[in-house]
Protein backbone atom coordinates (compact mmCIF):
# COMPACT_ATOMS: atom_id res chain seq x y z
CA UNK A 1 0.00 0.00 0.00
CA UNK A 2 2.87 2.54 1.06
CA UNK A 3 4.58 2.04 -2.43
CA UNK A 4 1.85 2.21 -4.49
CA UNK A 5 0.65 5.74 -2.51
CA UNK A 6 4.43 6.88 -3.18
CA UNK A 7 4.45 5.88 -6.45
CA UNK A 8 1.33 8.39 -7.27
CA UNK A 9 2.59 10.98 -5.12
CA UNK A 10 6.39 11.14 -5.55
CA UNK A 11 7.49 13.93 -3.74
CA UNK A 12 10.33 15.65 -5.35
CA UNK A 13 13.22 15.95 -3.21
CA UNK A 14 11.77 13.24 -0.67
CA UNK A 15 12.91 9.71 -0.07
CA UNK A 16 10.60 6.50 1.31
CA UNK A 17 12.76 4.56 3.86
CA UNK A 18 11.64 1.66 5.01
CA UNK A 19 12.91 0.59 8.50
CA UNK A 20 12.15 -3.13 10.13
CA UNK A 21 12.55 -6.70 10.26
CA UNK A 22 11.99 -8.81 7.05
CA UNK A 23 9.07 -10.49 8.57
CA UNK A 24 7.80 -14.04 6.46
CA UNK A 25 9.80 -12.59 3.15
CA UNK A 26 7.23 -9.77 2.75
CA UNK A 27 10.40 -7.74 1.94
CA UNK A 28 10.61 -9.36 -1.17
CA UNK A 29 6.82 -8.32 -2.21
CA UNK A 30 7.71 -5.14 -1.18
CA UNK A 31 10.54 -4.75 -4.09
CA UNK A 32 9.00 -6.36 -6.32
CA UNK A 33 6.05 -3.56 -6.12
CA UNK A 34 9.04 -1.00 -6.25
CA UNK A 35 10.33 -2.29 -9.64
CA UNK A 36 7.03 -2.41 -10.99
CA UNK A 37 6.96 1.48 -9.87
CA UNK A 38 10.36 2.35 -10.92
CA UNK A 39 11.00 3.85 -7.91
CA UNK A 40 14.63 1.97 -7.56
CA UNK A 41 16.37 5.29 -6.44
CA UNK A 42 13.45 6.56 -3.98
CA UNK A 43 13.21 3.81 -1.70
CA UNK A 44 15.69 2.51 0.52
CA UNK A 45 15.44 -0.44 3.17
CA UNK A 46 17.63 -0.02 6.67
CA UNK A 47 16.44 -3.42 7.84
CA UNK A 48 15.58 -3.22 11.42
CA UNK A 49 17.43 -0.59 13.70
CA UNK A 50 17.90 -1.08 17.40
CA UNK A 51 19.20 1.66 19.96
CA UNK A 52 21.13 4.60 18.83
CA UNK A 53 20.46 3.68 15.04
CA UNK A 54 17.33 3.90 15.29
CA UNK A 55 17.19 7.11 17.40
CA UNK A 56 19.51 8.49 14.96
CA UNK A 57 16.67 7.40 11.83
CA UNK A 58 14.01 8.90 13.86
CA UNK A 59 16.26 12.32 14.03
CA UNK A 60 16.94 12.26 10.36
CA UNK A 61 12.91 12.10 9.22
CA UNK A 62 10.86 14.57 8.61
CA UNK A 63 7.67 12.58 8.84
CA UNK A 64 6.54 8.76 9.46
CA UNK A 65 4.38 6.22 8.28
CA UNK A 66 2.72 3.45 9.22
CA UNK A 67 0.21 1.80 7.01
CA UNK A 68 -1.09 -0.61 8.62
CA UNK A 69 -4.71 -2.62 8.16
CA UNK A 70 -4.77 -3.53 12.13
CA UNK A 71 -2.76 -2.30 15.41
CA UNK A 72 -3.73 -2.99 18.62
CA UNK A 73 -2.08 0.47 19.25
CA UNK A 74 1.22 0.89 17.26
CA UNK A 75 4.32 1.69 19.06
CA UNK A 76 6.31 2.94 15.97
CA UNK A 77 3.56 5.59 15.77
CA UNK A 78 4.73 7.10 19.63
CA UNK A 79 8.03 6.47 18.94
CA UNK A 80 7.49 8.48 16.28
CA UNK A 81 5.56 11.16 17.77
CA UNK A 82 7.84 11.28 21.03
CA UNK A 83 10.70 11.70 18.53
CA UNK A 84 8.87 14.68 16.78
CA UNK A 85 7.63 13.51 14.06
CA UNK A 86 4.34 14.04 12.07
CA UNK A 87 2.62 11.22 12.00
CA UNK A 88 0.37 9.46 8.93
CA UNK A 89 -1.29 6.21 9.33
CA UNK A 90 -4.49 4.40 8.97
CA UNK A 91 -7.46 3.71 10.56
CA UNK A 92 -6.28 0.08 11.71
CA UNK A 93 -4.61 2.09 14.08
CA UNK A 94 -5.83 3.58 17.09
CA UNK A 95 -4.43 6.95 16.47
CA UNK A 96 -7.81 9.21 16.02
CA UNK A 97 -5.86 11.43 18.07
CA UNK A 98 -3.66 12.39 15.26
CA UNK A 99 -6.22 14.27 13.94
CA UNK A 100 -7.49 16.21 17.04
CA UNK A 101 -3.83 16.97 18.27
CA UNK A 102 -3.35 18.20 14.63
CA UNK A 103 0.16 16.17 14.82
CA UNK A 104 -0.39 13.88 12.00
CA UNK A 105 -3.16 12.39 9.77
CA UNK A 106 -5.56 9.42 10.58
CA UNK A 107 -6.51 8.11 7.05
CA UNK A 108 -9.12 5.33 5.97
CA UNK A 109 -7.12 1.93 4.83
CA UNK A 110 -6.46 2.13 1.06
CA UNK A 111 -3.63 3.62 -1.51
CA UNK A 112 -5.59 6.77 -2.37
CA UNK A 113 -6.09 7.98 1.22
CA UNK A 114 -2.95 7.21 2.39
CA UNK A 115 -1.44 8.66 -1.63
CA UNK A 116 -3.37 12.35 -0.52
CA UNK A 117 -1.88 12.56 3.17
CA UNK A 118 1.14 11.86 1.74
CA UNK A 119 0.26 14.52 -0.83
CA UNK A 120 -0.42 17.17 1.95
CA UNK A 121 2.36 16.21 4.37
CA UNK A 122 5.71 16.17 1.76
CA UNK A 123 4.07 19.36 0.47
CA UNK A 124 3.90 21.31 3.72
CA UNK A 125 6.95 23.71 4.74
CA UNK A 126 9.21 21.90 7.32
CA UNK A 127 8.37 24.49 9.86
CA UNK A 128 4.97 23.19 9.74
CA UNK A 129 5.68 19.93 9.74
CA UNK A 130 8.24 20.46 13.15
CA UNK A 131 5.18 22.44 14.79
CA UNK A 132 3.35 19.30 14.43
CA UNK A 133 6.06 17.57 15.52
CA UNK A 134 6.06 19.90 18.74
CA UNK A 135 2.06 18.92 18.83
CA UNK A 136 2.84 15.37 18.54
CA UNK A 137 5.66 15.11 21.65
CA UNK A 138 3.08 17.21 23.49
CA UNK A 139 0.79 14.47 23.16
CA UNK A 140 2.99 11.45 23.82
CA UNK A 141 4.09 13.83 27.04
CA UNK A 142 0.35 14.24 27.88
CA UNK A 143 -0.80 10.73 27.55
CA UNK A 144 1.51 8.29 27.29
CA UNK A 145 4.61 8.72 30.08
CA UNK A 146 4.27 6.39 32.98
CA UNK A 147 3.44 8.52 35.31
CA UNK A 148 0.05 8.88 33.64
CA UNK A 149 -0.16 5.05 32.49
CA UNK A 150 0.34 4.27 36.16
CA UNK A 151 -2.26 6.89 37.59
CA UNK A 152 -4.76 5.22 34.74
CA UNK A 153 -4.22 1.88 36.01
CA UNK A 154 -4.61 2.47 39.47
CA UNK A 155 -8.20 4.36 38.46
CA UNK A 156 -8.95 1.27 37.14
CA UNK A 157 -8.31 -1.22 39.88
CA UNK A 158 -10.17 0.90 42.40
CA UNK A 159 -13.40 1.23 39.82
CA UNK A 160 -12.87 -2.86 39.47
CA UNK A 161 -12.74 -3.07 43.15
CA UNK A 162 -16.07 -0.63 43.40
CA UNK A 163 -13.94 1.81 44.95
CA UNK A 164 -14.16 4.52 42.42
CA UNK A 165 -16.60 5.60 39.40
CA UNK A 166 -15.63 4.59 36.18
CA UNK A 167 -12.59 6.43 34.82
CA UNK A 168 -12.39 8.21 31.63
CA UNK A 169 -9.83 5.78 30.23
CA UNK A 170 -11.52 2.71 30.25
CA UNK A 171 -13.96 2.77 26.73
CA UNK A 172 -16.83 0.27 27.48
CA UNK A 173 -18.62 -0.59 24.11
Amino acid sequence: MLVQAWGRVQPAGWKLKIVGPDEAGHRSEVEAEICKAGLHSAVEFTGELAGAAKTAAYNDADLFVLPSYTENFGIAAAEALAAGLPVITTKGTPWSDLESHRCGWWVDIGVEPLAAALREATSRSDEIRIEMGRRGRALVEQKYRWPKIAADMLSVYKWVLGKAQKPACVQLK
